[in-house]
């Protein structure tokens, strides 16, 4: 399932910003999905905290096996930590992985398709920053790939820091100057920054993130 709204954020997006039009040609049958399995997401998500696309794509593989292909919250606390951790994740990842599993069982009514796929933005994130180990890159990731809200920008990721930083020749600048242009140069891509967002990271790693 795609977003509704991408037709219309790759036009409103090619007019405002000529260099992230580019990006946008070079790229134009890539497009964000969700596979509609809120679980999966934020497990994914934690995966891939701090580490590459690659890396995260090959621990979650493992972890599966581990599971035996089995993704549900019931199926991971039935298994002893150190079963996780085998797959590659580290002892913080898996308590984190374990939290999660653990409010999904606990909290029907906050975690089902029903209740998200209906849920406020300010809902989601009150609801999951109570759980250890979910910050805001992770929420956002949620957001972006799960809830496909149209106007997201991971300012903590680093891997759109750099595509930025990139793109639009920022590296001569200082830490706060480059902070500062970021923002400026993202308020153009309003109401569609995810979809920038989506497209900048497609400039530095041709690998599809999913998540």
């Amino acid at each position: 399932m795609q977003p509704i709204y991408w037709n219309d954020a790759i036009l409103k997006l090619s007019l405002s910003d000529p260099i992230l039009k580019k990006i946008i040609e070079k790229n134009q049958n890539k497009i964000l999905t969700t596979k509609q399995n809120a679980f999966a997401t934020i497990i994914k998500a934690i995966i891939g905290q701090q580490i590459s696309v690659k890396a995260a794509e090959s621990v979650y593989n493992k972890l599966l096996s581990k599971i035996d292909f089995k993704l549900k919250p019931e199926i991971i606390v039935s298994f002893e930590k150190d079963t996780l951790k085998s797959a590659g994740l580290s002892r913080q990842k898996v308590d984190y992985i374990f939290n999660i599993s653990e409010f999904f069982i606990q909290n029907p009514n906050l975690t089902s398709d029903l209740y998200l796929q209906k849920a406020s933005i300010d809902d989601i994130k009150n609801n999951f920053i109570k759980i250890k180990g979910i910050g805001s890159w992770t929420i956002e990731m949620f957001l972006i790939f799960y809830a496909m809200k149209p106007d997201i920008l991971p300012m903590k990721d680093i891997g759109l820091l750099n595509a930025i930083k990139n793109v639009y020749d920022l590296h001569q600048l200082s830490k706060v100057a480059q902070l500062e242009k970021i923002i400026e140069i993202s308020e153009c891509w309003r109401p569609y920054r995810t979809v920038a967002t989506w497209y900048l990271w497609l400039f530095i790693d041709d690998e599809l993130v999913e998540y």
